[in-house]
């Protein structure tokens, strides 16, 4: 074939990448794909995060001298991208259905996260098979597998769940710092009007997440991911601390010491009620929830394989098991059956060291919402184009030659008389006002900055007033537990696998899928319905 030049270069370097070596991800420039801040994201953008986390964990390792793209850096980004506020319901967790049960809960969520995740690199490598490079979003896998409609969906699905987790952080400011106010002052109480939770709440929104969230950018938020961790880790040495500081034997009040504790059947196995797993499910699912960001991690790995991206997925698994079962079990042990939806809340006698953990969970918390805030209007509004030059005639014909040169190594031929109409259909004149600029021109609120601004305010004020009316954050973890992250994390991906692949391959694995979706299904079902039912009683 010819050799191409400009803008088609890319093309055609794309192409030979993918028939000399299907699984790997084109040979192009990291700028040239993102067009922002080296972004490897296309045009389409991130589907869960505000930016791709991958680019916030490379100019964080630059200072802590860890590779970008490396085991260790995928290792961390995916373990901040799992851990969040999920943590602070798992004691609570473990009241439902006791130790034993809800441990093997914490090993099984492990397990059918890291088979969803399998599932997805699975169907990552098979859009790259199909002649184009691997799909790195989940609106990507979405628009190859099922089309426009099925993408259209998961894009608000991802909305609905990101406007949930924001009134989910809303809950934590408005619980925790009129309570540790509270424990801090002497002689406050929670009944005064300025520690009552709509005016905290209200002064956290108008003075940190409105400025935030209007801005266009949060480059300054990047270290967001440190803070979070570095909170489960505090958070985590806390409660173990704290429950061998009060455990007595001898105390009636007190909780019970390890060894005694391990001897209780009724801390051991719990309850035991159907009512109980249901509850407890969800709460689990949640805290794995992480299938969103895989794929943008995935691909900008060092040297990019589905061996590799699940070398780092146990890992950070583990490191996820190990602070779930420790705040969990000793979170739980020290309070036992009068545990709260947030430990946090639980009397933990006005410790400093408890205090500061709360309050460290409130900043990292606040400063995770305005990015919930971008990304879900992102999804809304997308990405602003930038105004580009227009394919000329030559670089249409040069295209279309080169493609039939790929595929059948004939020229094409255009005949002369029909040239100026195929090309001027082809080639509109750039002048010419699109669907959208007329609708701008007619309804101001259309208009970009103005949308920016309104849909900021609506997600924030909407956000805001769940909140004020929700005042346990288990009931909003359970109930997007129950909706919305088992769409995410196991009907899209099984969606995925069954569109993207033939019928007789990965048998076995359809089949342990379809069954693990409907049983997670059924039981998420069960729970919203116990959640709704309890709210409204």
């Amino acid at each position: 074939g010819t050799e191409l030049v400009g803008p088609l270069d890319r093309t055609r370097r794309e192409v030979e990448a993918m028939n000399s070596n299907p699984l790997a991800p084109p040979d192009v420039d990291s700028k040239e794909l993102g067009g922002n801040n080296g972004s490897s994201l296309n045009s389409s953008g991130p589907s869960f995060m505000f930016t791709d986390p991958t680019i916030t964990w490379r100019r964080i390792t630059s200072t802590l001298h860890i590779p970008a793209g490396s085991i260790r850096s995928s290792v961390f980004t995916l373990v901040t991208s799992t851990v969040g506020s999920g943590v602070l319901s798992l004691p609570y967790a473990f009241s439902n259905t006791g130790v034993i049960p809800t441990l093997a809960f914490v090993f099984f969520g492990a397990v059918i996260a890291y088979f969803s995740i399998w599932i997805l690199l699975t169907c990552s490598a098979h859009s790259s098979l199909e002649g184009y490079p691997s799909a790195r979003t989940y609106q990507e896998l979405a628009l190859r597998s099922g089309g426009p409609k099925l993408a259209s969906f998961t894009k608000w699905i991802l909305v609905v769940n990101l406007f949930g987790t924001t009134v989910a952080y809303m809950v934590v400011i408005a619980t925790i710092i009129p309570a540790a106010i509270e424990a801090m002052v002497p002689g406050e109480s929670t009944s005064s009007w300025y520690l009552q939770r709509w005016f905290v709440l209200m002064l956290v929104v108008v003075v940190f997440e409105v400025p935030l969230g209007l801005m266009k950018q949060l480059n300054a938020l990047r270290y967001t991911a440190l803070i979070a961790i570095f909170w489960s880790i505090y958070l985590t040495v806390v409660t173990v601390t704290e429950y061998f500081g009060m455990c007595n034997d001898n105390d009636s009040n007190a909780p019970k010491c390890f060894a005694s504790a391990m001897k209780d059947p009724e801390i051991l196995w719990g309850p035991c009620t159907f009512q109980g797993f249901a509850t407890t499910l969800p709460m689990i699912i949640y805290s794995y929830t992480c299938q969103s960001n895989v794929l943008p991690i995935y691909l900008e790995m060092n040297r990019p394989s589905p061996e590799r991206m699940l070398k780092v997925t146990k890992y950070a698994f583990t490191i996820c098991i190990v602070v779930y079962l420790t705040i969990g079990t000793f979170g739980f042990l020290t309070f036992t059956d009068k545990v709260m939806g947030d430990y946090l809340l639980n009397n933990y006698r006005h410790h400093a060291q408890v205090l500061a953990g709360g309050f460290g969970l409130v900043v990292s918390v606040a400063l995770c919402i305005p990015l919930f805030v971008h990304a879900g209007r992102f999804n809304i509004m997308g990405r602003r184009k930038k105004k580009e030059r227009p394919m000329t005639r030559n670089d249409y014909q040069q295209l279309e030659n080169e493609i039939l040169d790929l595929s059948h190594d004939k020229p094409i031929t255009i005949h002369e008389e029909d040239e100026d109409e195929l090309f001027d259909d082809l080639n509109p004149d750039p002048t010419t006002p699109t669907h959208a600029e007329q609708c701008q021109e007619v309804c101001w609120c259309l208009n970009p900055d103005i949308m920016h601004v309104w849909v900021t305010l609506l997600w924030l004020g909407l956000s805001y007033g769940i909140a004020c009316s929700v005042d346990n954050i288990a009931i909003v973890i359970g109930i997007l537990g129950s909706t919305t992250i088992p769409v995410i994390g196991y009907v899209l991906p099984l969606t995925f696998l069954l569109k993207m692949t033939e019928k007789e391959d990965y048998r076995w694995q359809k089949v342990c899928a379809a069954s693990t979706t409907v049983l997670i299904c059924c039981m998420c079902i069960t729970n919203l319905g116990y959640s709704i039912k309890g709210y409204a009683s």
